[in-house]
């Protein structure tokens, strides 16, 4: 009987066992990446490990509509010559297939790339004075002056507003991938309140040396600010108006000397200055502060804290002083 008793307590221990394997083990999800550029969680498929990328987009009438901006993490946008503005989509938590009408570098742009790190650089050419200071630049060019690769022209619109490309199409040109970028701005957590000194505003217009060129007004359904280009809405090839959750705004001098090859504005991109943030329907003012062209940009509020934005996208204007007002 001893054996039949042993075999009888082993086939209990063995259902038993099977019962607890069976049972689901309480686990804890692991930590989401949080975008660099946007502060926005989520599982990005290893696109965080990449470098940013830089592309210079057209912004005249008969560049409209663009395509692929409102994918960027974040639009730049600064004056050019007359009162005209360009922009630089910075790529890199996402990616957009069409991109474009890519247009040519300005020397400002040297001094806005080295914000990300050592980013990818995309435009479709430039002066040889310029093209020489991107040479000397601490970038990757990829532009349509390096070769056609990943570019190609559009029949619906004229030269030279009808240069696209696409960002999974530059990601793969690259001869190299340099490190991520660092974060360009703060971000406020989940349910943080914002400062004390900030004050609802409906909006913001920009100017470039002349009449009004784009503005901002605040959309409180969707939570972003909506982009209007000439008193119409800037919308995408898509037909969706640019949207995004945050305007930062500040004001930097433009040399137009002509020194260094700038026959064109060239915008101080160090330095100190006004600033002001635009987010969730209020303004935060306070000052921008890059002492060199290597460091990082710094926004502080007049309490001399550090200004933080909503996660999302954010569009960076860069208006000579007295080239904005609230609306």
């Amino acid at each position: 009987m001893v054996p039949v008793v042993l075999a009888l307590v082993v086939y209990l221990v063995t259902q038993d066992d099977d019962r607890v394997s069976t049972t689901a083990p309480t686990t804890t999800a692991p930590p989401e990446d949080v975008a660099p550029l946007t502060g926005l969680p989520g599982d990005f498929d290893r696109r965080l490990d990449r470098p940013a990328l830089f592309v210079k987009i057209d912004n005249v009438e008969a560049a409209r509509p663009p395509a692929g901006l409102d994918r960027a993490d974040i639009v730049i946008e600064e004056q050019v010559e007359g009162d005209l503005s360009r922009l630089a989509a910075v790529f890199h938590s996402t990616d957009a297939d069409p991109v474009g009408p890519v247009r040519s570098t300005r020397t400002t742009d040297i001094e806005l790339a080295s914000l990300f790190g050592r980013p990818l650089f995309a435009s479709s050419g430039g002066n040889a004075s310029v093209l020489a200071q991107l040479a000397d630049a601490d970038v990757v060019d990829i532009g349509h002056n390096v070769s056609g690769e990943g570019f190609a022209r559009s029949s619906d619109r004229r030269a030279p507003h009808n240069l696209f490309t696409s960002t999974p199409a530059l990601y793969d040109k690259a001869p190299e991938s340099p490190p991520p970028p660092e974060p360009l701005f703060a971000y406020l957590d989940e349910g943080e309140a914002l400062p004390e000194s900030a004050t609802p505003v409906g909006g913001v217009a920009l100017s470039f040396g002349g009449s009004e060129v784009s503005r901002f007004t605040w959309d409180e359904a969707s939570g972003t600010w909506l982009r209007h280009q000439r008193g119409t809405p800037h919308v995408d090839t898509d037909g969706v108006q640019l949207a995004p959750e945050n305007v930062v705004v500040l004001e930097i001098t433009y040399d137009t000397s002509g020194q260094l090859g700038r026959s064109t504005p060239h915008g101080e991109l160090s330095g100190e200055g006004r600033a002001v943030v635009l987010t969730q329907g209020h303004a935060v003012e306070g000052t921008w502060a890059r002492p060199s062209l290597e460091g990082p940009l710094a926004l502080t509020g007049a309490d001399g804290e550090v200004i933080e934005l909503t996660p999302g996208q954010t569009f960076l204007e860069l208006p000579p002083a007295g080239g904005w007002s609230y609306l």
